[in-house]
């Protein structure tokens, strides 16, 4: 390579550092979780994520640091502090760190939302590793599939099972078995109907809105455990 076209090489290379305004000279890349191993799918594996955790704060009606994250060319700008996307450079590319934890107040999703687990932000991490890929033209939609074991026993047992359980079943009603609880209790009768959502009222009790239930605030779970719930039922309520 001439002379003159190393140096718009190195040029080009140190673009995305020269525009950003973070310090990264503190960042510890040993605390990010690693990348995904797998080959990542944008419409799949990123785009929900961003749309569920990044959007909110970086899509059409609100673009918190001039960034917006819900199309391409938003999410390829500069924003007030630079490039946030270095494609092959997830050690180094501030959508990774902010998520990770590792750019000093710039957290994100800000401490007061549901944070990125170490599985989505190794995913994130992969995808910007492997080059960064958004096609062109709108996203379809993906509908991600809730696994019981993983996703919606966690609620269950939380927040369900001490009063629903082995040793307890208010309303003759108990959810840590499949057969018990699509069998339903003796006082609601069948409340999870599988594939309709609309007919469940395990649903509505879970919202808190059941008034024909004593203390139906102490049934309220939050609007992202309800709104897991309704998608695991309307995908069938699968239990293995």
């Amino acid at each position: 390579m001439k002379p003159l076209g190393i140096i718009l090489a190195l040029i080009v290379y140190a673009l995305p550092l020269t525009r950003a305004a973070y310090d990264l000279s503190r960042v510890d890349v040993t605390k990010i979780p690693p990348a995904a191993k797998t080959k990542v799918d944008f419409a799949r594996d990123i785009y929900p994520i961003f749309k569920e955790k990044c959007i909110s704060c970086h899509g059409p009606e609100k673009q918190k640091g001039s960034y917006r994250i819900d199309t391409k060319d938003g999410a390829f700008k500069a924003g007030d502090n630079g490039f946030n996307i270095i494609p092959d450079h997830s050690e180094r590319a501030p959508i990774v760190l902010m998520i990770a934890g590792q750019i000093d107040e710039m957290l994100m999703p800000p401490p007061k939302a549901e944070p990125l687990t170490p599985e989505e932000i190794g995913l994130v991490r992969a995808w910007v590793d492997q080059g960064a890929v958004w096609p062109d033209g709108p996203i379809p939609e993906f509908i991600k599939k809730v696994d019981f074991v993983r996703d919606v026993q966690p609620v269950l047992q939380k927040s369900c099972l001490e009063c629903h359980g082995a040793e307890k079943q208010a309303g003759g009603f108990r959810l840590d078995q499949k057969a018990a609880a699509l069998k339903g209790g003796q006082t609601y009768g069948v409340v999870i109907k599988p594939g309709d959502a609309a007919k469940s009222s395990f649903l509505l009790i879970v919202a808190g809105k059941d008034e024909d239930i004593a203390q139906p605030e102490k049934h309220q779970l939050g609007a992202k455990q309800v709104e897991l719930l309704r998608r695991w039922i309307e995908q069938g309520a699968d239990w293995p």
